[in-house]
């Protein structure tokens, strides 16, 4: 089974959210400050299902706010995809109406 670990970026901090390729939520969406032990615990909490192998960490360009996350998960070796925000919008405005974090990640 694949596994991605969504990451709706903003200025400072952001929503993260774990599923795996069946829709099974395995950590819900939450808030989290851009700094290394906030990172850290992320980290653990993914080694808690040993499924770092069949994981993609997922995240928009959003400025410079995204470099630092990118960073921690390329430097751990984690599988990672940063898309452009347009494409990310162009799909949300066929799915929903609605804006707010937590649904991003979704």
């Amino acid at each position: 089974m694949k596994y991605v670990l969504v990451l709706d970026v903003a200025k400072g901090k952001s929503m993260y959210m774990l599923s795996s390729s069946a829709g099974e939520i395995l950590i819900e969406p939450t808030e989290y400050e851009h700094n290394k032990p906030n990172f850290e615990f992320i980290n653990s909490e993914i080694n808690k299902y040993n499924i770092k192998d069949n994981l993609t960490v997922v995240m928009e360009a959003t400025s410079i706010y995204h470099k630092a996350p990118e960073r921690y998960f390329k430097e751990n070796d984690y599988h990672v995809i940063v898309f452009n925000p347009l494409i990310g919008k162009e799909i949300t405005n066929t799915i929903r109406k609605t804006k707010t974090d937590k649904q991003d990640c979704f």
